[in-house]
């Protein structure tokens, strides 16, 4: 049986045509320009910093113990993406950041991937890719041993997947489709479900991409149809329970695997071991999930409860125009060091990192909001409402949540923003200057805000030339 080359790409009249090689350069080029930023210097600081502190020993945990030792603060899967670099490039500071730095790349193409499903054109989807790419807040989240980046990475995945569900479904559909299609759905829409599984693994911030593929696929499946009452409302149900077994518990299952660790070295965690000092140490399955289940609703009070004070901590209604940054590192020379040889950076400079997003794609984004809103409600826009969509869930939760929080918990939605802005800017006068226009400010800003973003040293005035805001010192 022979096959056609992987160059290209057969017609529904059986004829081969060539794909262009836009499809196979443009998203290695993309996937190479986020993998340079990320990987660049990763080594440095050259020590713990900011929240590594605790995701990086938790994650030596993993490799050395095969569970944290610690009372856990976030489910497992991206500390066994940081483990995952531990044991390949050893305790380092490149092994416990490679991990997330993969991640963060990986992110960028399927951004790609996502814009060529939604805008069919690759100029627009690479745009979108260069935006994340580029993006300070995306850049530091990869650069730093935490879950953010691991996060918008299987959030990213599962909107990928969604969009490929709804290209399937359409092209099956048919004008008299039996509600079991609507309700099984496309493989892809399974796969989804492992994604967003895969999501609330790594932090419970992922519930919200799953409401929010549940919207997207509501709407891929009833949208455009011309059903009576009866049976749009029949429809409408198939649709709902299929969601419920492809989005609900394909996830839940996933979530109790990624801690097959735990239940593995039972009586190494943290849980396992209170009850063994308890006397309480029954090993049988059931035990463990009844310790477990324990445990679990021990991290719900854990969170709600939680009023920690922090300088960097903000309020989510300022996180969409960069109010409050955070600052992860901070380092200058003190007399003594200088005198004793010991500073870390040269002399009379200092290094910073903020996680700050580009104004290239922050500020531009508040004109484009309204523009998404009025296309998906008005215009009945599909791209637009496929956007706004996530956008929002992974937003406005926070502004319903009522404390501070922190800016980087926005770093799954930094994807959607940039789709959101290149949508915007499709739909207006001069598309293509405009959208030329936009990668070269983002890569202006890239080289501009690159020290704060990477750490890289500065003097204090060139430093300070970098903090636009009073809010961001």
């Amino acid at each position: 049986m022979s096959t056609a080359a992987p160059a290209e790409q057969r017609t529904a009249g059986g004829a081969t045509r060539r794909r262009p090689r836009s499809a196979v350069v443009v998203p290695l080029v993309l996937l190479c320009i986020a993998a340079a930023v990320r990987l660049w210097d990763l080594g440095d600081p050259d020590r713990l910093f900011f929240d590594e502190k605790y995701y990086g020993r938790d994650s030596l945990d993993y490799v050395t113990r095969g569970v944290e030792e610690e009372r856990p603060a976030h489910p497992p899967l991206g500390k066994w993406v940081i483990a995952l670099g531990i044991q390949l490039f050893g305790y380092t500071p490149f092994g416990w950041r490679i991990g997330v730095a993969v991640a963060g790349s990986l992110t960028v193409l399927l951004v790609h991937l996502s814009g060529l499903r939604l805008f069919r054109r690759t100029g627009p989807a690479a745009l979108a890719a260069l935006l994340v790419a580029l993006d300070g807040l995306a850049v530091t989240t990869s650069r730093i041993a935490m879950l953010d980046a691991t996060l918008a990475l299987c959030v990213a995945l599962a909107f990928w997947l969604v969009l490929l569900d709804r290209d399937a479904r359409r092209s099956a559909r048919g004008p008299a489709e039996p509600l079991l299609h609507s309700l099984l759905g496309s493989r892809y829409r399974w796969l989804a479900g492992v994604a967003l599984g895969l999501a609330v693994a790594t932090k419970w911030s992922g519930l919200l991409a799953v409401a929010a593929a549940g919207l997207l696929v509501l709407g891929t499946e009833l949208a455009g149809r011309r059903e009576g009452l009866l049976r749009g409302t029949r429809r409408a149900a198939a649709v709902g329970a299929g969601a419920v077994l492809s989005l609900l518990l394909v996830p839940a299952a996933v979530y109790l695997a990624s801690f097959a660790g735990w239940f593995a070295n039972y009586e190494a965690s943290y849980a396992g071991a209170q009850a063994c000092e308890a006397g309480d140490c029954a090993t049988g399955f059931g035990d463990r999930l009844d310790t477990w289940w324990g445990t679990q609703t021990a991290l719900v009070d854990y969170h709600r409860n939680l009023e920690a004070t922090h300088p960097y901590r903000s309020d989510p209604p300022g996180w969409a125009w960069l109010e409050r940054p955070v600052l992860v590192y901070a380092e200058s020379c003190t007399t003594e060091q200088q005198e004793a040889g010991e500073c870390e950076v040269p002399p009379g400079t200092v290094a910073r990192i903020t996680m700050v997003g580009s104004p290239a794609l922050w500020w531009p984004a508040l004109l484009a909001y309204p523009v998404l809103l009025w296309r998906a409600v008005v215009r009945r826009d599909g791209v637009a409402a496929a956007i706004l969509v996530p956008l929002a869930l992974l937003w406005l939760p926070w502004l319903a949540a009522g404390k501070p929080g922190y800016f980087f918990y926005l770093a799954p939605a930094v994807p959607f923003i940039a789709l959101g802005l290149v949508r915007a800017i499709q739909v207006g006068p001069r598309p293509r200057l405009v959208g030329a226009g936009l990668a070269v400010l983002a890569i202006a800003c890239f080289a501009f805000f690159a020290p704060i973003w990477l750490g890289i040293p500065l003097d204090r005035d060139a430093l300070d030339l970098r903090y636009w805001l009073p809010s961001w010192r």
